[in-house]
C-alpha cells in the first residue's frame, strides 16, 4: 500500500503536464502507422495532433515522389478533397463574423435573380447540403466557368425542397463559390488567400486551377505538392492517380495543404484569432431542418459524437485527408496520405490512442482529489 501511495503521489505532481502525450502513447501511434503504411501500401503519411494551440505530436513519413525520391515532410502538400470544405466553412464564417452573412438568411438576400423555387433556401441549407439542388457533379457535366454551372443549375427542378432533408451532393458548394464571390466582392480563390492563407501564412497551401480540353489537360505547377498514387495489387506496383476538380467545385474540393499549415489555421481556430469563439460554436452546430430534425452537419463540419464527446470534421478522397476535432477540448487530429485507395480511416484510431490517455490522467486526477 505504502508504494501504492508514493507512485500515486509521483504521477500527480506530474499533472501539469496533463497536455502533454507520453512518449509510449507516440509510440503505440508510429507503430500502428507504421502497420497501416506497410499494409495498405501507402507512399506518405503525415499525422499531427494539436491541443489548445499547440502542436503535441507531428510527424511525417515516407516519400510524396517515389519515382524522384522526394522525402514526405511537414512543409509538402496533400490533396484534401472534401475536405476542402472545412477551409470553405472557414472562409463563411469569416464573413458571419464580419456581419456580411447570416446563416437564416435566405440566398435571395445575397444572390438575384434565383428560381422561384429557391426562395425558401437559406444560407444554412447550403452548408448543411439540404438545398435540394441536384447532384451536378455526379451527372459528368463540363463547364467552363462558374457561371456556366450556375446557369445549368438554376435551370433544373430541386430534388427535393430546401431544408427537407440531408442529402451529400456536389451541386450545393457550386452556389456557395457563387455566395462567397457575391458578399466577399471578389473571385473564391482571391478571397480564400487574403482571408485566410495569407493571414495564417500557409503558403504551402493553394488549388493547381486543373484545366481540361478534350484529351488536354493543364495546370498550375505547386512544387510542394504530394503525387497520388494507386496501388495495383495485380501488379504488385504503385500508379500515378490523378482526379480534376473543376474550378467551379473549388469550395467543396481540390484544394491542396501541408501539415505544417493545417496546424496553422488550427492553432487560430484554438485561439479564436481568425474566428470569434460564438462562430466557431455555430460551425460546430448541427442546423435544423424545418421539422426540427438536427442535420449531421453544422457549417461545412460534420457533428457526431465521440463516446461522450461532440466531434466535428470531415475526410476527403481521392487519397485520403481526415481531419476530427473534439472542439470542447480543442484537441484535433489531422492524417494525410497520398494513396487513393486507402481504408479505413486513421484519425479516429489515432484519437483513439489519445483518448485512452485522457482516460487514464482523469482517473489518477480523481484519485489525486479524493
Amino acid at each position: 500500500m505504502r508504494y501504492i501511495i508514493i507512485i500515486t503521489l509521483v504521477f500527480c505532481s506530474t499533472l501539469q503536464a496533463v497536455g502533454q502525450i507520453s512518449d509510449s502513447i507516440q509510440l503505440k501511434i508510429d507503430n500502428f502507422l507504421t502497420e497501416q503504411i506497410s499494409e495498405y501500401h501507402i507512399p506518405a503519411l503525415s499525422v499531427a495532433i494539436i491541443e489548445n494551440g499547440k502542436i503535441k505530436h507531428m510527424k511525417s513519413y515516407g516519400e510524396v515522389d517515389i519515382q524522384n525520391s522526394v522525402t514526405n515532410t511537414p512543409e509538402k502538400a496533400f490533396q484534401l478533397a472534401s475536405a476542402t470544405k472545412l477551409l470553405s466553412a472557414t472562409a463563411i464564417a469569416i464573413l458571419i463574423d464580419q456581419g456580411k452573412l447570416k446563416l437564416e438568411d435566405p440566398i435571395g438576400f445575397y444572390i438575384s435573380n434565383i428560381p422561384e423555387s429557391w426562395k425558401d433556401m437559406k444560407v444554412k441549407d447550403l452548408v448543411a447540403h439540404q438545398t435540394g439542388i441536384m447532384d451536378v457533379l455526379a451527372m459528368k457535366k463540363e463547364f467552363n466557368s462558374l457561371e456556366e454551372a450556375w446557369d445549368f443549375v438554376i435551370m433544373q427542378p430541386l430534388d427535393f425542397k430546401p431544408g427537407t432533408k440531408t442529402v451529400y451532393a456536389g451541386g450545393d458548394y457550386a452556389v456557395v463559390m457563387k455566395l462567397i464571390e457575391t458578399v466577399a466582392g471578389m473571385p473564391f480563390q482571391q478571397y480564400m488567400k487574403t482571408s485566410v492563407f495569407d493571414r495564417l501564412g500557409m503558403s504551402h497551401t493553394g488549388f493547381n486551377n486543373m484545366e481540361q480540353d478534350y484529351i488536354y489537360r493543364k495546370y498550375d505547377m505547386l512544387p510542394y505538392a504530394a503525387i497520388t498514387y494507386e496501388w495495383n495489387n495485380e501488379l504488385q506496383k504503385q500508379r500515378i492517380f490523378s482526379m480534376l476538380f473543376p474550378k467551379w467545385t473549388y469550395p467543396s474540393g481540390g484544394l491542396y495543404a501541408s501539415l505544417e499549415d493545417l496546424c496553422k489555421w488550427i492553432i487560430a481556430l484554438d485561439s479564436n484569432t481568425l474566428i470569434s469563439e460564438k462562430t466557431q460554436d455555430l460551425m460546430w452546430t448541427p442546423t435544423e431542418l424545418r421539422d426540427g430534425t438536427k442535420s449531421p452537419f453544422g457549417i461545412g463540419w460534420i457533428v457526431d459524437r465521440f463516446y461522450d464527446e461532440k466531434i466535428t470534421g470531415h475526410s476527403g478522397g481521392p487519397a485520403l485527408a481526415d481531419i476530427m476535432r473534439l472542439p470542447n477540448r480543442k484537441i484535433s487530429v489531422v492524417v494525410l496520405t497520398n494513396q487513393v485507395a486507402l481504408r479505413p480511416f486513421l484519425t479516429s484510431n489515432v484519437l483513439n490512442f489519445i483518448w485512452n490517455w485522457i482516460i487514464k490522467i482523469v482517473f489518477v486526477q480523481n484519485k489525486c482529489n479524493s
